[in-house]
């Protein structure tokens, strides 16, 4: 059964959410933070990206970003011209 656009976009920052928690990559799975030497920021030991809070709330406006203009215009959603 195919999940509403709400439950979609719940899950995408949920589980983003989580990975700020458990300090993971914002942008991979499975990416685990390695403090860089003593700084207060961490770097992904997978993609190399150095993660901060910025990071992960810049890709929370992304997914908001995307889930309001899916809302406001449905054909995108759909890709019906």
């Amino acid at each position: 059964m195919p999940s509403s656009e709400q439950e979609k976009f719940i899950e995408e920052v949920a589980n983003l959410i989580d990975k700020w928690s458990f300090e993971q990559c914002a942008y991979c799975n499975d990416g685990t933070l390695v403090s860089i030497d003593g700084m207060l920021d961490f770097k992904c030991s997978k993609c190399g990206k150095t993660m901060n809070p910025i990071e992960y709330l810049g890709e929370i406006a992304k997914i908001v970003f995307n889930y309001r203009e899916n809302q406001t215009n449905p054909k995108k959603l759909h890709n019906i011209n």
